[in-house]
């Protein structure tokens, strides 16, 4: 068994998801750890995707760039999965391999308070994760 840490952060294209990147990769560097970036896509957005799921280069338009490039900003160790689907369950699925998920928190998207504080994504996975959730503002 490794006593290596791995972070499970969730991406959505958000400027509150690419804070969450520049704030875990810090924590990342200090303990050596590994952030696994995930970028959930729904099946209608795969079309509108504009890279190649297999694709290794992003750009800082895409959903993902700006978090792959705050952690290579500080020689975080990651890696990238791109899953298609619901984001509530594949997160959910994914962290079971992780120490904590890192997302960022949306905004006044949702219909509750709590979806209104957190979006319906985070908060979901605050209700129902069995690993700790690190809410980045």
């Amino acid at each position: 068994m490794t006593d290596d840490k791995l972070f499970l952060l969730c991406i959505d294209g958000s400027e509150n998801s690419f804070r969450a990147a520049g704030f875990i990769g810090g924590i990342a560097k200090e303990l050596d750890a590994t952030v696994t970036v995930l970028l959930v896509l729904h099946e209608e957005e795969v079309a509108e995707y504009p890279r190649d799921l297999a694709d290794d280069e992003y750009d800082s338009e895409s959903k993902i760039g700006p978090a792959i490039e705050a952690l290579e900003g500080l020689d975080v160790d990651h890696a990238i999965s791109i899953q298609i689907g619901n984001p509530k369950e594949i997160i959910i699925d994914m962290s079971a391999k992780y120490d904590a998920i890192v997302m960022g928190y949306k905004g006044m998207t949702g219909r509750t308070f709590s979806e209104v504080l957190f979006g319906g994504v985070a908060e979901h996975v605050l209700r129902h994760s069995k690993k700790p959730v690190l809410m980045v503002p």
